[in-house]
């Protein structure tokens, strides 16, 4: 039995008002498979470790595994540490839609807490753009009025080219932040030819290309690092697009493009009749809450689905949290206006 789908607090509008920038969402899974989704009654959770007694803020906490006995556990914090202590509480207590709830920790397996409302971090990044700290790769980028831009020159010191590193403008931002999250992004994308002065392999001048990474839970700037791992939506100049995941992707080989592999991958959804606008970009927005992910292009939904398996782990990743990233195909530029993030 669920209680609650995470996702109906959002789309029915019942959500209890936000009181501060964010709220906190706790979901508890009980021992008989079952789910309750509410928002906490404490802020904190009281916690007797080896040294000392703490108060654990919840919005430092990812997740809580309880051991058989349910008072010991395991706690994730959003910072990667983890602290193993006693819980110091009878039983949890939280609102749902369906009223207060009063939860023993004899029933509870694991606590996941999220925050809701207000914006993700802005993570670390040379570039502040739409409320977040971008870091360029590959190419370098700079912000031209209202929009970040792609420059047609390698970062220096990386080897740029199909015999070196990598090719492709890209930005990236919170790769495997865990306070990623549940959130949505929306932005317009610009999809640029070929700057003449950065083709060294002839394409043609009307060539486009992007793609936009969200729940990246690792990334490399060398295509010849073992690490990409995230969702990932593309677009070709031609309306064409793809949603899909893949676990830790790379190039098997010292340098240069070649022997393309990963631990994993899905196609999600594709399909055809965008209208790429070269001049004026494209608005995009994508919603990931939960297992589901959703997906508009110049207001129009192109997808809505849920993937079951976001939350299992691949060759040591899991997908459910993470940032993102753009990416421009090849030596083509490109531009992002009126980013936003917010959490859901």
């Amino acid at each position: 039995m669920v209680l609650l789908a995470a996702c109906s607090l959002l789309s029915t509008g019942l959500a209890e008002p936000e009181k501060t920038e964010h709220a906190l969402r706790l979901t508890l899974d009980l021992i008989d498979g079952s789910h309750i989704i509410g928002t906490p009654a404490i802020g904190a959770m009281p916690v007797e470790a080896s040294l000392a007694r703490m108060d654990i803020p919840l919005e430092r906490v990812v997740a809580i595994k309880m051991a058989e006995n349910h008072q010991n556990a395991v706690i994730d914090l959003v910072n990667g540490d983890k602290v193993t202590g006693v819980i110091k509480l009878g039983s949890v207590e939280l609102v749902t839609l369906f009223g207060k709830a009063s939860v023993g920790l004899e029933h509870i397996q694991s606590l996941r807490v999220a925050l809701i409302g207000g914006t993700p971090p802005a993570g670390e990044g040379p570039l502040a753009f739409g409320g977040v700290n971008w870091t360029p790769w590959r190419t370098q980028f700079e912000v031209r009025g209202d929009k970040l831009v792609s420059l047609p020159a390698a970062q220096p010191g990386f080897n740029y080219g199909h015999s070196g590193n990598g090719r492709g403008a890209t930005l990236v931002t919170n790769i495997g932040s865990a306070e990623w999250k549940d959130y949505s992004v929306e932005f317009e994308l610009g999809m640029n030819g070929v700057d003449p002065a950065f083709n060294p392999h002839g394409l043609g001048a009307d060539f486009r290309s992007a793609g936009i990474g969200f729940h990246v839970a690792d990334a490399k700037e060398s295509w010849n690092e073992r690490g990409g791992s995230g969702y990932g939506l593309s677009l070709g100049a031609d309306g064409t697009w793809g949603l899909g995941c893949g676990y830790n992707a790379y190039c098997k080989t010292p340098v240069g493009y070649g022997d393309p592999t990963s631990d994993g991958s899905r196609t999600l959804a594709e399909g055809k009749g965008l209208k790429p606008d070269p001049v004026n970009g494209n608005k995009v927005r994508i919603e990931v809450c939960g297992t589901r992910i959703r997906v508009w292009v110049d207001g129009e939904k192109i997808a809505d689905l849920r993937d079951e398996k976001m939350g299992e782990c691949i060759g040591g990743q899991t997908l459910d949290h993470g940032g993102v990233t753009f990416t421009w195909g090849f030596e083509s530029m490109g531009w992002i206006r009126n980013f936003s993030a917010k959490r859901l």
